[in-house]
């Protein structure tokens, strides 16, 4: 068994007699519609989403190739990582799973789209199932990674720029995806990677705020891009204060959505505090 098998299928996880892959996958999408359950406040009980993590990883294990499994996969470690109180430790060895995992189907899919550039690689790269979800989870997963690891280091190891080529391929294949999830990375990629001479000179902080506007176009009920928003307002245009006030407050007082119960919460969390600060 190779090593990606081994990580995806540790002793104990290897699907029960019968099952397949779309009934492990559909029996990890019950795990994570729960993974609120029990939560205190912004923070969720690590259980539900492990049994999500145990059955996704058993479709992964069954057919490798099968990216709804991989992306929800990898969308169940974001959220174990971020959500569930995980100590530094223990975030840096979840994400640097995920982003191990993301990046290796990511491989996959460019030797798939045989080195072609610009439309030609979107239009290879559309058809197949579930790619963007893939490449937006991978970026999503290596921005954490670096957040764990400090955000000096990781732009200096290059992690930005394979943030900014992973959301602009989700942005080129499917900009809607996640409530403008693509340009909600881009923003706040702009907005918090260190601006370096020859390793970040891409960074503009006029993009920033132009992808996160953008991102809210599209989904103004977002609590993060709500959050995000705000703060790069605040940093690049502090003569909008009262807009980044108002984004904040947003935030901090509008009901979670039930789908996102302590994801929504969290910011909220957050937003409060930034308000304070504001008085």
């Amino acid at each position: 068994m190779s090593l990606a098998l081994c990580l995806l299928a540790p002793p104990g996880l290897s699907a029960p007699p019968g099952e397949g892959v779309a009934a492990a996958i559909a029996d990890g999408d019950a795990h994570y519609a729960g993974r609120a359950e029990g939560a205190q406040g912004d923070v969720a009980r690590p259980g539900p989403v492990e049994a999500a993590l145990q059955a996704y990883r058993r479709a992964v294990a069954a057919d490798p190739q099968d990216l709804e499994a991989l992306y929800k996969l990898l969308r169940a470690l974001h959220f174990r990582g971020a959500f569930c109180g995980a100590s530094a430790p223990e975030q840096k060895s979840i994400f640097e799973e995920g982003k191990s995992l993301g990046q290796a189907a990511v491989d996959r899919l460019e030797k798939r789209a045989g080195g072609a550039k610009g439309a030609a690689r979107a239009d290879a790269l559309r058809p197949v199932p579930h790619a963007a979800d893939v490449y937006y989870w991978t970026a999503a997963l290596w921005g954490q990674w670096a957040l764990a690891r400090g955000k000096l280091a990781a732009a200096r190891a290059g992690v930005g720029g394979r943030v900014l080529h992973l959301a602009q391929t989700v942005l080129a294949l499917d900009p809607q995806l996640d409530e403008g999830g693509a340009d909600r990375i881009l923003g706040r990629l702009h907005d918090e990677t260190p601006k370096i001479p020859l390793i970040t000179g891409w960074v503009s902080k006029r993009e920033a705020l132009e992808h996160l506007r953008r991102s809210y176009a599209i989904g103004p009920r977002n609590s993060v891009t709500q959050f995000f928003l705000a703060e790069a307002i605040l940093d690049h245009e502090p003569e909008k204060k009262e807009e980044a006030r108002q984004l904040f407050t947003l935030c901090a007082t509008s009901a979670p959505r039930s789908e996102y119960l302590v994801e929504d919460a969290h910011y909220a969390a957050l937003a409060r505090a930034r308000l304070a600060e504001l008085k």
